[in-house]
Parts: structure tokens; C-alpha cells; sequence
């Protein structure tokens, strides 16, 4: 499967753009309907709650990626969500049952760089241009992994000795909100290199001098969404979530 650049909105979509919203809203949007094999992979879920939210994610992220494009494109584009398809492609292997996902609108060529979470009953959903690399995630702030201390299982598992020696120096609330936001960006770099958490390299070094080499990319950007902020769409990021953003873009971005 070969990618053709969004040659088509480029002038609109030039930058990454995000967006968010309550996974509860997908109930508002019955018109909207997964592919077959989409909703094969959701019955791979356990029933209740991780089931509902795979397909209501699958569901919000059409809603979000059409606002976005319509947001981007010059007025009368008028892309909805069921013109839009959600795929994925695994390098490694050439499947398309999981790897680094794509929005794409069938029929025109036009692709682009599409990265997810759902976290505490919420999506975030990160576009931009095709041909870069990109990664979104969310961390709740109110999740108990974040506020265990030092010595907490996610603290030895997740931060490299230089990350974990800065997070000493702070107060335990600026600690607890640092822990969730490193680990907000450690996802999105793992799933904006493609490697995931389980690479060669282990989980993303964010902080320190031992960086991930993603975080040297020429012209990265990295968007921290802080509590309260508002997205590309206007809406705001509820109080208790903290995000990342990571795109390093294409040679031709």
C-alpha cells in the first residue's frame, strides 16, 4: 500500500491540528457507520465498557477529522464524516490490521497523518499533512499512577534515571503533573515513531541528554495541551487531562 500526498489541501493543512471531545457523543451520531472490518477488530473487545469505547472513538474520530478538514479547507469543501476512511499499515509486516493509522477520503488520493487517544471517556484526535509522523496522547490527572510517590511501579517502569532525578527536585502536585505529562509525550513519541513503547529503544526518553532521536527531528514540533486549553475546533480540553503532540514533518512539509 503506497501513501499519495494530500496534494489537494495542502494550502489549508500545512501544520498539525487537534481536536476533542467526549467519547459519549458518538451516540449523536448514528449516522455514521464503521466498515466491516472495524467492526470485526471491536468484537476482538471485551464487552462493555473497552468494546463501546473502540467503536465510539472509531465513530469520533470521522466527527473530529471532518471538522478539522473543514475547518483547514477553503469554505464549501463541506467534507463529511462518513466520506472519510480510517486505515492502518504495519512496515514491518504490511499489515493493515494495525500499525500507524491514516484519514483518508476515498477517491481523491488525498491522505493525511492521523494519531488518537481515548483516555477517562475522552478522544483527542491530532491531523496533519500526509507524509510527516505523528503522535497524540492524554493522561488523566486524576489517575492514581501518577500521584503513587517515588518508588511507585510507574515511576521505576516508565522514567529514565535523569527523568526521575528532576522529578525529585519538584513538589509532589507539580511532580504528579509532570509524571502525567512526560508520559502524555512519551506515548505520542512512541506512536509518532511508529516503534510504540515496546521498540528497540525501550520506552521514549523525554527529558535529559539521552533523548529519543524523534525529539531531534528537523522542524518537530511539540504541542504540551494543558488543562483548559482549547483545540483547533474551539473546544476545551477538559480540567483533569493533560496532552501531547508530536509531528515531525515530511521532507516536502
Amino acid at each position: 500500500m503506497h501513501d499519495v500526498p494530500a496534494k489537494g489541501l495542502e494550502a489549508g493543512l500545512s501544520a498539525p491540528l487537534w481536536a476533542t471531545a467526549p467519547l459519549a457523543e458518538a451516540a449523536t451520531h448514528p449516522e455514521v457507520r464503521l466498515l466491516p472490518d472495524e467492526l470485526a477488530r471491536a468484537g476482538g473487545y471485551v464487552p462493555g465498557r473497552p468494546r463501546e469505547d473502540f467503536v465510539a472513538g472509531r465513530i469520533m474520530a470521522r466527527v473530529l477529522g471532518a471538522g478539522l478538514l473543514n475547518h483547514a479547507v477553503p469554505p464549501g469543501r463541506g467534507i463529511l464524516p462518513g466520506d472519510l476512511e480510517l486505515t492502518q499499515y504495519c512496515p514491518q509486516c504490511a499489515s493493515e490490521a494495525h500499525g500507524t493509522p491514516k484519514l483518508r477520503i476515498p477517491g481523491t488520493g488525498e491522505v493525511f497523518s492521523l494519531s488518537y487517544a481515548r483516555t477517562a471517556g475522552w478522544l483527542l484526535l491530532g491531523l496533519a499533512p500526509g507524509n510527516g509522523r505523528l503522535g497524540v496522547d492524554l493522561a488523566d490527572l486524576e489517575d492514581q499512577a501518577f500521584s503513587l510517590g517515588e518508588g511507585g511501579m510507574l515511576e521505576e517502569y516508565a522514567y529514565a534515571p535523569e527523568e526521575r532525578e528532576r522529578l525529585e527536585l519538584l513538589p509532589e502536585a507539580e511532580r504528579q503533573r509532570l509524571r502525567a505529562r512526560w508520559w502524555a509525550l512519551k506515548e505520542a513519541v512512541a506512536k509518532a515513531s511508529g516503534e510504540g513503547l515496546a521498540g528497540e529503544a525501550g520506552i521514549p526518553v523525554v527529558a535529559g541528554k539521552n533523548l529519543h532521536p524523534l525529539l531531534h527531528s528537523p522542524g518537530l514540533r511539540v504541542l504540551d495541551l494543558d488543562p483548559e486549553s482549547l483545540d483547533s475546533l474551539g473546544a476545551m480540553l477538559p480540567p483533569h487531562l493533560v496532552g501531547s503532540l508530536v509531528w515531525a514533518p515530511g521532507p516536502e512539509a
